[in-house]
């Protein structure tokens, strides 16, 4: 008579042990998951943006349509062979000065290594204010700069430390 291996302590053990396994299982994917989660609740989302093109108050203008903070970690524009280390408004003026003397009713905002763009923020980058002529002037300098190669790169990242890179040419950041 052949003896029997499995008896019920036998089974209910390995049961014990396969429910065991697959718990542990659920229990990775489910951090996994929540993981992603958290990472996502706090994802900033940075664009750049013309408003009012062709009015007499124009303006060009950063967002961050995301959910959370953006820390900007490097600004820089590249123009005919050189980098130059700072946003628009300082390369209008250290480059463009006899463009810009032209338009008199333009404010800016700067942006800058170490600045926070808080989630739902609007900053604008250049903004013209009741002139028509001063829209014009800086629309088309804008598209002459852009005609001839010029780049804007924002490099900027998450409390998560998870980096993208902002293009002027591009309305979509680039995960790094």
């Amino acid at each position: 008579m052949p003896t029997r291996t499995w008896n019920s302590d036998k089974i209910v053990s390995a049961s014990a042990i396969l429910i065991s396994l697959m718990t542990l299982f659920v229990s990775l994917y489910q951090t996994a998951i929540i993981r992603k989660q958290q990472r996502l609740s706090v994802l900033p989302y940075l664009s750049l943006g013309n408003y009012n093109t062709g009015g007499p108050n124009y303006k060009l203008v950063l967002k961050n349509d995301g959910i959370g903070p953006a820390f900007i970690e490097s600004v820089e524009i590249e123009y005919k062979g050189k980098k130059y280390p700072y946003d628009l408004p300082v390369f209008l003026r250290e480059n463009m000065l006899d463009s810009l003397k032209k338009i008199k009713r333009m404010s800016h905002s700067n942006i800058y290594k170490g600045q926070m763009v808080p989630a739902g923020t609007t900053l604008p980058l250049l903004a013209i204010h009741n002139s028509q002529k001063d829209a014009d002037q800086l629309v088309r300098l804008l598209q002459r700069l852009k005609k001839d190669g010029m780049k804007l790169s924002i490099i900027y990242r998450s409390v998560y430390e998870e980096r993208w890179r902002l293009s002027f040419n591009s309305t979509i950041p680039e995960k790094l």
